[in-house]
């Protein structure tokens, strides 16, 4: 419920004033209730609320346990805390040279050593092949199904979560396809076969590229050079994965770091796909065609800033869309 602060501000009819509303966001974000921000947003956008939905394979996966799952999350509610307090680029979203660690998390990641069991914040090497929110566990664990990945599942988010496209469902008719797991065919020569059917190629032209790119990830979060193969029984090091690929406007990329490079260059997609996420949740209402002229001035208004998070924010609660839905 608002404070007395806010219903004395509502009374005197001062709701309606940028510079108010600005400064009560602030305040609210600072408030100890609005801790809760983030980890209920992350919930909606990222689907984090989804964590628990599927188990890694035990068999597969023997250093993951409740504790890397929990630090995953704090992992990421920590990473967009950060960005939140210091109005971070939403670029960061996808690249950033810093993350959230504890002890535990950066051996399971075999990240250099931390001696904090509390999280904390590390800076990023190249090769650590870290950063931003694509390559956090809790993203990669939620788009992955316990067992296998799937660059449909996974590229399916990143279009949908980061990129905001729209991605209709796929034709009844059309089946699934599902990992091969005694290795004979790999998921790329298998989702080739199925771009053939016309009815999948358009979707798949903007699904496929980022599900390849996060290829080297397997379903609990862990890089990985090579697919795992059944072998009289056994799991064996399969195929060497390819995660290159070319993005649906044609460029060619050859691995995550190549890709998050050309999603970075456009920050105006990234920013317009934040605010949407943030007036569907603030509203609880899904985007309207009506609401697209409002969104065009939030992002035009957020490129003073360098399309920072917390601007974004304040953009979009001083919306006539925020403020009528």
């Amino acid at each position: 419920m608002p404070d007395e602060k806010l219903f004395k501000l509502a009374s005197q009819g001062k709701l309606k004033e940028d510079q108010v509303l600005d400064e009560q966001v602030d305040r609210m974000l600072r408030d100890p209730r609005g801790k809760k921000f983030i980890p209920d947003f992350a919930a909606q956008w990222l689907e984090l609320d989804q964590i628990d939905f599927t188990e890694p394979d035990a068999k597969l996966y023997q250093d993951f346990d409740l504790v890397v799952q929990n630090s995953m999350l704090d992992e990421t509610h920590r990473f967009l805390q950060f960005l939140l307090e210091k109005d971070g680029k939403v670029t960061q979203f996808v690249d950033s040279e810093v993350s959230f660690l504890n002890s535990r998390l950066a051996r399971y990641y075999k990240l250099p050593s931390i001696e904090s069991d509390e999280v904390t914040q590390v800076s990023l090497k190249p090769e650590s092949h870290r950063g931003g929110l694509l390559t956090q566990g809790a993203i990669l664990k939620v788009t992955a199904n316990g067992t296998n990945t799937s660059p449909v599942l996974r590229g399916l988010w990143v279009a949908r979560r980061i990129l905001g496209d729209t991605i209709p469902p796929p034709p009844e008719n059309v089946p699934a396809i599902e990992p091969d797991i005694r290795g004979a065919k790999t998921i790329r020569d298998q989702l080739e076969k199925h771009r053939e059917d016309s009815a999948c190629a358009y979707c798949h032209a903007m699904i496929d590229p980022p599900g390849f790119a996060l290829e080297n990830f397997d379903a609990a979060g862990r890089w990985r050079d090579n697919y795992l193969k059944l072998e009289n029984g056994r799991l064996k090091p399969g195929p060497q994965i390819d995660p290159g690929y070319k993005t649906v406007d044609g460029h060619e990329f050859k691995d995550i770091r190549q890709f998050q490079k050309l999603v970075v260059a456009k920050p105006e997609q990234l920013a317009r796909n934040y605010a949407e996420k943030l007036i569907a949740y603030g509203t609880g209402a899904p985007i309207a065609y009506a609401d697209r002229i409002d969104i065009d001035r939030i992002v035009n208004d957020a490129a003073s800033s360098q399309y920072g998070m917390r601007s974004i924010i304040k953009s979009v609660v001083n919306s006539s869309t925020f403020q009528t839905k």
